[in-house]
Formats: structure tokens, sequence, C-alpha cells
């Protein structure tokens, strides 16, 4: 990737976006090594966290990236991250104008339905729900893993 932002120029490079978690199974990006070369680059990183609010480790990466490197933004998802329809999506940066900026080009277009249905998700499971919900997903991905391993093992593939 750095060969390739060096060959291109960072000045003709839009961003770089990454991915924290999609479809089995791809694992999450070096975000974290992105996000320093980004930095050193002077490109923007954009992170996909569509699917990964749950996942303490997502999260946890785009903190180390945001703490090491740059990111400009994440994006995540509200129907698979928060129990509601699909329609939303929340955009994150720590970087104030340019959220500020991303809300001027959607203004008055958009249905207050994903805000609401968020709104009535999160007051509902409130911090113990959630945390709960987090909680459980860990136990489901290591006992996944496990029978995986299980299964790859006994068919001699690991």
């Amino acid at each position: 990737m750095e060969e390739q932002l060096q060959r291109l120029g960072h000045e003709n490079v839009a961003c770089v976006l990454t991915t924290t978690s999609c479809f089995a199974p791809r694992g999450l990006d070096r975000v974290e090594d992105v996000a320093r070369l980004c930095r050193a680059s002077d490109v923007p990183h954009v992170i996909n966290n569509a699917y990964g609010l749950h996942s303490s480790k997502c999260m946890h990466s785009i903190q180390e990236a945001h703490r090491i490197g740059r990111v400009d933004v994440f994006v995540q998802s509200t129907d698979k991250n928060l129990l509601v329809p699909v329609g939303g999506a929340i955009v994150a940066s720590s970087n104030e104008p340019f959220i500020q900026a991303v809300a001027q080009t959607y203004p008055g277009r958009g249905s207050i339905s994903p805000i609401l249905d968020t709104f009535i998700t999160l007051l509902t499971l409130g911090r113990d729900g959630f945390d709960k919900l987090r909680a459980e997903r860990k136990v489901r991905a290591w006992f996944k893993w496990k029978e995986v391993f299980g299964i790859s093992s006994s068919a001699g593939n690991i």
C-alpha cells in the first residue's frame, strides 16, 4: 500500500478505505497500520465499521488507529449494530467541522425513522442491555471459532 501511495502521489488519492468487519470468513483490515501510513502520507482514512459496534476487538482497533495514526471518519450501520430496520448509519469523527460538513450535505432529505428507531432501541436496551449483547456476541464468536477449528482439525486441514 505504501508503494502504491508513493507511485500515485498522496495528492491524487481521495482516501484509503479499510473495513473492520463484514461477511465471514474475512477478518478485519490492519487499520492501525493503515492509520500510521495515512498519517505519514497525509491521506484521509475512512473506516467501514458496518458490523463492528458489538465487537470489542473492532472498536479497540479503531480507538488504537485513532490514537496512533490518522482516522478521519468511521461509519457504522444502525440495522447491523443496533437492532433497527434498514436505513440508518452513524458517521463518526473527532473532527467536528468535518461532521458538520457531512451533516450539511444531507439536511431535510432523510427520514426521521432510522433516528427514532435507534433512539427507541437505545432507550429500551439501556447501557446494561447493550453491554449484555456485546458479551453474548463474544461468547458466540468464541464458540463458533472453537467449532470451526474442531471441524477443520478432524478433517486434517490444520
